[in-house]
């Protein structure tokens, strides 16, 4: 065996960025270059390479633990004992919330997060009932944060008497008592006391808890409310960011310094499903929460962001609902790569209702996989150094700067909520967003994408009703075709079979075989069954062959070439024998006038309104 050692590098240098180009131009062969480009929510692009000519220009980002923040807000990061495994609470009794607490503290919960209210949250109408509910929860050593959909003073008000209940000194505590006056105007559409009342009233809790509980922060920004009602990420952050300058300047006017009132806040934003734009995301928040308390005068002590990742609401699905563990995970990933101080993994089974103990253990336990089996806490930023993240947080935060400015303008986010431009926004979004889900230009996995009809159904108690009326939920981005496979599943109920689809495949196996598969799992988006027959000898046989498989719809499937012979005869044939509709696969191009002429109803391609064309199918097939 030779001893000569190998230099590759030497032997092969690396290609530059011009050379890699040329090389890619070539292969691309007439396609523009962005074409390679993936868009990103926010009017953001995603490159398809970066390199360290990206970086050229921009000062290197600072250590850990240091202003402005970007690489987190501890020198070695998680690496002393890992983020806090802090879950979340919203089931509405009392006491089967405290048992959830009792039994994930005991099996490596760290600290909890207590959603409090009628429409959604736990029930806690007063001091007895917090103190019921924390029961078995050690206060001198749990993080305990609040986040109270109304009347937030009171809720921090009953925490603080159940601690001195429990003779735990305020010293002691730690965690949020999540004083939030523009989320709860958000959330109802009312602020009873106003901005400027809600602030002046928490400014003396605020100063008092500098001194006797300095592991408390009085107030929260959560952004829960814009990221359940289909907030992009860029607006998320902006508006959080926008928040948390409302909140400086209000307690300023009361009398409270930035440089306090900075120290006193805490931020919750919900982290999706875009893997790498959401760790960006997260480093670049602490970015611009560092620039605004320091333009507001604070230390750089001060401009350290307390931030706390929940996996998103919006991003889960009722249908497949197993996949939501994956999505969990990726989501979590992400928010502790990114630096999150805490984080709280959503059970599976969120979006069908009560989540059970099995699904809360899951999401607890991925946390526990991630720090104790992964080691993700060992590394201080593991992003830190990445051409691609790096660029991709300045870009984020360029974004969210523009739209806090814009903001601004408006006279700031109070403003811009009773003004209705945060709606109006909000709006928007989800029209975009819901043409993307409609398009699968956003695929949504067991659901718009390799959807299983035989799956079985995984039942929950549905959420409870609030006196007042049903709870807000988040506007999940499934829920469009959620509904297709609903009416599926009355159908079935009410006849016993599902909708079918009668496949006429066109041409040999080998032909037809793609088409015909990527359309069986169209129709599986709808709640459609698909059943296939691989080529016919002639147009009456596939007519006879339709007519004795009693299917209403019939789907013709194969080479393009074949079909200026066949699909005008073959329509007719099928119609003659019962067809309700008939569905050609593919583009029609210059032969759409001569299909429609001779009988087709609707052409399936990729890029057409997916939600359209099944609902459509379902009218004509009597399902809806």
């Amino acid at each position: 065996m030779s001893q000569v050692p190998l230099h590759i590098a030497a032997d092969f240098p690396p290609p530059s960025p011009e050379e890699w180009r040329r090389l890619v131009d070539k292969d691309l062969k007439g396609k523009p270059f962005t074409s390679l480009q993936s868009s990103l929510e926010g009017g953001l692009s995603l490159q398809p390479l970066y390199t360290q000519q990206d970086a050229l220009g921009a000062p290197p980002p600072e250590p850990p633990g240091v202003a402005p923040y970007v690489r987190g807000g501890h020198p070695l990061g998680h690496t002393e004992g890992g983020w806090l495994v802090c879950q979340e609470y919203s089931e509405p009794e009392v006491a089967l919330a405290a048992e959830a607490l009792r039994v994930d503290l005991e099996r490596g919960a760290q600290g909890v997060w207590l959603c409090l209210g009628k429409a959604r949250g736990i029930r806690v109408d007063d001091a007895a009932a917090l103190e019921r509910l924390l029961a078995s929860v050690p206060l001198d050593r749990t993080p305990v944060h609040l986040e109270p959909e109304t009347e937030p003073l009171k809720a921090a008000s009953f925490l603080l008497r159940a601690a001195e209940r429990a003779r735990v000194p305020r010293s002691a505590l730690r965690g949020g008592l999540g004083i939030d006056p523009l989320a709860v105007l958000a959330r109802t559409g009312a602020s009873p006391a106003g901005l400027g009342a809600a602030l002046v009233e928490a400014a003396p809790l605020v100063t008092s808890l500098r001194e006797s509980a300095p592991g408390l922060r009085a107030l929260l920004v959560s952004t829960r409310p814009w990221a359940d009602a289909g907030a992009t990420s860029v607006h998320e952050l902006a508006w959080a960011i926008a928040t948390g300058v409302e909140y400086l300047r209000g307690l300023e006017r009361a009398g409270v310094p930035p440089e306090h009132s900075a120290r006193s806040i805490q931020f919750a934003l919900s982290v999706g499903g875009q893997f790498f734009p959401e760790i960006a995301r997260l480093r670049a928040a602490r970015l611009l929460w560092s620039k605004v308390v320091a333009a507001s005068g604070g230390s750089p002590e001060a401009q350290a962001m307390a931030l706390h990742a929940r996996t998103a609401s919006a991003t889960k699905t009722q249908r497949d609902p197993w996949v939501n563990i994956l999505r969990a995970t990726a989501e979590s990933f992400a928010a502790v790569v990114g630096g999150a101080d805490s984080v709280s993994t959503s059970p599976f089974d969120e979006a069908l209702g009560t989540p059970d103990e099995g699904a809360r253990r899951l999401a607890r336990n991925t946390q526990l996989i991630l720090r104790d089996e992964s080691s993700l806490n060992r590394v201080a930023d593991p992003a830190g150094g990445s051409y691609y993240l790096e660029q991709l947080t300045g870009e984020i935060a360029r974004a969210a700067w523009a739209e806090l400015r814009r903001v601004e303008s408006l006279g700031g986010m109070a403003q811009a909520i009773a003004q209705g431009d945060v709606s109006r926004v909000l709006a928007e979004t989800r029209a975009a967003r819901e043409k993307a889900v409609r398009t699968r230009r956003l695929p949504i996995v067991g659901v718009s994408e390799f959807p299983h009809l035989g799956e079985a159904p995984v039942h929950r108690e549905p959420h409870p009703t609030s006196p007042d009326g049903p709870s807000p939920r988040a506007t999940r981005v499934a829920e469009v075709f959620e509904g297709l496979r609903d009416a599926s599943d009355r159908y079935l109920a009410s006849h016993g079979a599902r909708p079918r689809a009668f496949m006429a495949n066109l041409g040999t196996v080998a032909e037809h075989t793609a088409r015909a598969t990527w359309i069986a799992n169209v129709l599986a988006v709808g709640g459609i069954e698909a059943r296939e027959h691989h080529g016919f000898a002639d147009v009456d046989a596939a007519a006879a062959l339709f007519a004795e498989s009693g299917a209403p719809l019939a789907v013709i499937s194969g080479p393009d070439a074949l079909y200026p012979e066949w699909v005008p005869a073959l329509t007719a044939a099928l119609k003659a024998r019962g067809a309700r509709a008939v569905a050609v696969a593919g583009r029609p191009g210059e032969h759409e006038a001569a299909f429609r002429a001779a009988g087709v109803d609707l052409f399936l391609y990729a890029g057409a309104d997916l939600f359209a064309l099944l609902s459509s199918l379902h009218q004509q097939l009597g399902v809806a």
